[in-house]
């Protein structure tokens, strides 16, 4: 059994209880849970569309090349460079991680993505802007991109 199905196991388990201790608050929460299901829903759509997208046009030994094991300190930075420029939710950048560690990427390339399709927002650097003003968001953006940078080739080096 793997994790995905206990999490539907214990999912389902605390559902049924939550049912028989107060009616009410488990229809919120099921109603809270098709809120946030309908929203996440074409996001992970479109992650394993790009999936498919990226197994079809990108050859497992493209992948390799480039974000594998011999490409050395340039896997790292375009992971990262991949990761900043991507709008992925957190949940949605994990299975596109899996993918690209299935087809030959090291593990310092997908760390330098994951953490900066997290963290760092290119697309998003105008509302941040807007948000919290221009000397914050580009050094938030700055250090965050050195630290991932640093902590991937650490990454690298150790796995």
């Amino acid at each position: 059994m793997d994790s995905g199905n206990i999490y539907i196991y214990i999912g389902i388990i605390g559902f049924i209880l939550s049912w028989f201790i107060n009616k009410e608050k488990t229809k919120k929460a099921g109603f809270v849970f098709l809120k946030i299901a309908i929203s996440v829903l074409p996001v992970i759509l479109f992650i394993f569309v790009l999936m498919g997208l990226v197994q079809v046009f990108l050859p497992k030994d493209t992948i390799a090349l480039f974000l594998g094991g011999s490409s050395g300190v340039f896997s790292i930075f375009l992971g990262e460079l991949l990761g900043s420029v991507s709008l992925i939710q957190p949940g949605a950048v994990f299975p596109f991680a899996g993918y690209l560690h299935d087809n030959g990427a090291n593990f310092g390339a997908i760390y330098t993505f994951v953490m900066a399709a997290i963290l760092i927002g290119f697309v998003t650097i105008p509302l941040e802007i807007k948000m919290f003003g221009k000397r914050f968001t580009f050094v938030r953006n700055g250090l965050s991109f050195l630290a991932v940078f640093i902590i991937g080739l650490i990454f690298k080096a150790v796995m």
